[in-house]
């Protein structure tokens, strides 16, 4: 039996709540281009702006539609509960009148608009079903795909691949072009609707750590998980490629050159023999000869240096060059390491004769004035949180940190990785002038543009400006959420979207866990969900989705429960991996069972089957 005292309470919140969101009218311009979605955030900012949960409860308490479930149509929820208290308790319901002077979506029609938003930027066909969800895959395209005639892009297509993503922070425009050209390709096959979608990431203003030096160290080749490829080349071959190709960003084998002596006589097939500068034991085995060097696998992780003895049948030899190894800076927790904004090579910490340390380690970074900002105690994570530091002195164009986050055996820096400042407040242009330049390359094929790093409105409201100075606002535009500043922001960063006729949020998981804790991530990442969903706003859940399956084509279970989780966006991003095929079957896999179960955040109650025999 319903409890009348308990409804009438209720109906007394639910009107004042509608009064609130009355008000909200006031609050956008009518001619606003979307001013449905825009109006419908308004109202659910109004909403979660006090704890309804008492009233959520009494709403369940009646089997009454729960406000939980209207953050995409607050106003028509709203106006649907006051209709079923007051006609239950024998009152006037709201006239179709008012109704219409409320300015609000309908449920069904704001359905029908987060889909043709979704559709607009990601591709497929719109669906206003109510139990109807679907969720759009994206791929991050490897250097390589540009080559081989587009092998890679053609499966990953056939697999189900609905967008491809571009990296612009790596490669350049010969490769971005040529990635578009074979999409370009496939897509003159395809209807319209079905036609696969490029997405450009523009690199934005990514602090990153500089490079390190570079010593005549024992040359480290192998693995000690392992064979792993070496080249071999003859002896006055003194210009040895780097090990990481600046270009492509791919490893190169470990290379090294030989005395004439031995390298004339090698022949595929065979075997050097090796004694390290450690006493270990390993064997070089010849695999064949290309050009002017061979192609070997050695079977160990050993250390080359001037004492090294090659043997080859009745023969021995040295090696005479071997690659410059990067300086191996090894943080430990407790240790000091220094960020200048100088233009130099990191190196380790030296020590004197009785381990004192005469100089601390040091690592520039890219981003100059940066020591202006921070504060002592400021926290400073690098590498996606492997080393986490902690500002412990201040000077000019230089800070002092101590290593308070390493593993047990230490951690290696690397150069080139992302630098964050989760307690820093970083004021910089989201669209930097490489940026500007990189956009003239892709602005002729790009369906649609990231921000990296967008921090407020002022960073979208830029990209727009541009893209329609060069009649191309039909570009969509995709701010990335990844600082702390843009979760303040978001608000107004959806409200400046809702500007461009085609706009997005990119949950960027990887930096955002930084800058807001790993624990904090699950709860922001659903607040974002929630916002967009009031604002009609296409979501891209991205950032290590299936990366064990990627790389080793198994999942981890905490994986593929995370996959499930990101059928609530309407895309979801895979980064590159071997195993990328493989890894879209499994999500589509994941994504087909979850949608029939799931739409965003409401449950489906379709039959249920899993007790059923046979």
């Amino acid at each position: 039996m319903l409890d009348k005292k308990m409804m009438q309470s209720t109906l007394k919140e639910i009107k004042e709540l509608r009064e609130e969101l009355l008000e909200a009218r006031k609050l956008a311009a009518p001619d606003h281009p979307r001013y449905a979605s825009l109006i419908n955030l308004k109202h659910y900012m109004i909403l979660r702006s006090e704890n309804r949960t008492k009233i959520q409860e009494k709403l369940f308490l009646m089997s009454l539609s729960s406000l939980g479930r209207s953050f995409a149509h607050v106003a028509a929820s709203v106006d649907t509960i006051y209709d079923q208290l007051s006609s239950s308790l024998g009152l006037k319901m709201i006239s179709a009148k008012e109704t219409e002077a409320f300015h609000h979506i309908t449920i069904p029609e704001s359905i029908e608009l987060a889909s043709k938003n979704a559709t607009a930027l990601f591709g497929g066909k719109a669906s206003a079903k109510l139990s109807k969800q679907s969720t759009a895959i994206m791929v991050t395209l490897p250097s390589h795909a540009a080559h081989d005639d587009g092998a890679l892009i053609r499966s990953l297509a056939g697999a189900g691949v609905n967008l491809f993503r571009i990296n612009t922070a790596h490669d350049g425009p010969e490769i971005w072009q040529g990635m578009a050209d074979v999409i370009g390709d496939i897509n003159r096959s395809l209807p319209e609707q079905e036609q696969i979608r490029i997405f450009v990431d523009l690199a934005g203003p990514k602090i990153r750590t500089g490079a390190i030096c570079r010593l005549e160290l024992d040359t480290v080749i192998g693995s000690n998980k392992g064979h792993k490829e070496v080249l071999i080349w003859p002896e006055g071959h003194k210009t040895l490629p780097r090990r990481n190709d600046p270009v492509t960003r791919e490893k190169l084998p470990a290379q090294i050159s030989i005395d004439n002596t031995l390298f004339g006589r090698l022949v595929p097939h065979s075997t050097i023999r090796i004694t390290d500068t450690n006493g270990k034991k390993a064997h070089l085995h010849i695999l064949e000869k290309q050009g002017g060097y061979f192609r070997a696998m050695i079977d160990k992780k050993v250390y080359l240096g001037d004492d090294t003895v090659l043997r080859y049948g009745d023969i021995s030899g040295i090696v005479l060059d071997r690659e410059r190894q990067t300086d191996p800076i090894r943080l430990f927790a407790g240790d000091t390491l220094v960020i200048t904004e100088e233009d130099i090579e990191g190196c380790s910490a030296q020590h004197d004769g009785t381990g004192t340390t005469l100089h601390p380690a040091r690592i520039s970074c890219t981003l100059k004035g940066v020591a202006s900002l921070v504060k002592v105690g400021d926290r400073i994570s690098i590498d996606d949180g492997k080393i986490g530091l902690e500002v412990t002195a201040l000077s000019t164009g230089e800070i002092t940190c101590r290593v308070v986050g390493a593993k047990a055996n230490g951690t290696l820096l690397k150069g080139e990785k992302g630098i964050n400042f989760p307690d820093t407040h970083i004021d910089t242009d989201a669209i930097t002038p490489h940026d500007l330049k990189n956009l003239e390359s892709v602005i002729g094929f790009a369906d649609s543009l990231g921000i990296s790093f967008c921090q407020s409105p002022a960073d979208v409201a830029n990209l727009q400006q541009i893209l329609e100075s060069r009649g191309r606002g039909d570009i969509g535009i995709i701010a990335k959420i990844e600082t702390a500043q843009a979760l303040k922001n978001i608000p107004q960063i959806i409200e400046q979207l809702l500007l461009s006729r085609k706009s997005g949020v990119m949950i960027a998981r990887g930096d955002l866990a930084i800058e807001v804790g790993f624990s904090a991530l699950a709860s922001i990442q659903e607040k974002l969900l929630d916002i967009c969903d009031a604002a009609h706003m296409p979501v891209i859940w991205a950032t290590q989705v299936l990366e064990s399956q990627m790389k080793s084509n198994l999942p981890s279970r905490a994986e593929v429960t995370d996959a499930a989780m990101s059928g609530r966006a309407e895309c979801v991003m895979l980064n590159k991996g071997v195993f990328a095929v493989d890894t879209i079957d499994v999500l589509r896999t994941i994504l087909h069972d979850m949608h029939r179960m799931f739409k965003k955040n409401r449950q489906l109650l379709g039959k249920e089957t899993l007790w059923e025999k046979g």
